[in-house]
């Protein structure tokens, strides 16, 4: 197998790469990102907490990748969204900006995890969450939800109309994706304590055999 040495998978040569393609405009970028922060990060979940909706604000903490990667297809005023949470970084800032969204959004599902599991005393119930939390709110759906809007702006014509369209379909997809785990962390939590049973019973099962 031979490797070609112009190929690079890192982030500072990938940049390098697509410099000329890609004009960043690193204040809009900043401020951009500044702006999510303000308002997705600070502003709604004090609003949430004001209000005690604490349910909501639990739900809404971990799925914030979520939010981002819809507004950023969108691109936001005068684009100062475009970089915030690209689907593949190909930039620094993009990267950068990616990273501190996904940091802050598993901040909030591992204090949800830890919580429920110092609540019950009980590992396998705080686990059996993370077992679809981790799938469902970050894993998964970030690219199904790109996808999505991509083919439904195909489908539009391109006009302001269609992209506001295009943004509310984004929003439904992720706030079907928030429901669909609720439900299923509701009805299923059982079978899924179980699984997280038998997996914590591997080593047992393996010392055994040994």
């Amino acid at each position: 197998m031979t490797i070609d040495k112009n190929y690079s998978q890192n982030i500072v040569n990938v940049n390098k790469s697509h410099k000329h393609k890609y004009t960043t405009n690193i204040p809009k970028i900043v401020f951009g990102f500044a702006i999510f922060v303000l308002i997705f990060i600070i502003a709604i979940p004090i609003l949430l907490l004001k209000n005690k909706k604490y349910n909501l604000l639990e739900t809404y903490m971990p799925n914030i990748d979520l939010i981002a990667t819809v507004i950023t297809w969108h691109g936001g005023p005068y684009k100062i969204w475009e970089h915030l949470y690209p689907p593949t970084p190909l930039t620094i800032y993009g990267f950068s900006s990616q990273t501190l969204i996904n940091y802050m959004a598993l901040l909030g599902l591992t204090y949800i995890v830890i919580r429920e599991t110092k609540r019950t005393n009980n590992i396998i119930k705080g686990w059996a969450l993370a077992f679809v939390m981790l799938l469902m709110t970050y894993l998964l759906p970030s690219q199904l939800i790109s996808y999505t809007m991509d083919k439904t702006s195909e489908l539009l014509n391109q006009s302001n109309l269609s992209k506001i369209i295009v943004l509310i379909s984004g929003f439904l997809i992720t706030g079907l994706i928030i429901i669909s785990e609720a439900y299923i962390l509701k009805n299923y939590k059982t079978q899924i304590e179980h699984t997280v049973q038998k997996i914590l019973n591997i080593p047992k099962f393996v010392k055994k055999i040994i």
